[in-house]
């Protein structure tokens, strides 16, 4: 027997599409802050380590919504 989510399938798909983008906006954000307030904003591995951070975060973000939804909707 399958118990259903909390909300519809297609709702829930909207937020795992839309939700992760927006979560990394706001960890990038800080992260820029953080760095800006530090005064390191101009090494380039500092640079580099966000940009590589942001990009696996967004990564895992996806996986971890879409893991969730699977889970939830057909076990």
């Amino acid at each position: 027997m399958v118990r259903p989510g909390a909300l519809p399938l297609y709702q829930q798909i909207l937020y795992d599409i839309f939700l992760p983008p927006i979560g990394t906006g706001i960890c990038w954000l800080m992260s820029r802050g953080l760095s800006n307030a530090l005064g390191t904003t101009d090494s380039p591995r500092i640079k580099w380590f966000t940009k590589r951070l942001m990009w696996f975060a967004l990564v895992a973000a996806y996986v971890i919504m879409f893991s969730i939804t699977f889970y939830g909707y057909f076990f």
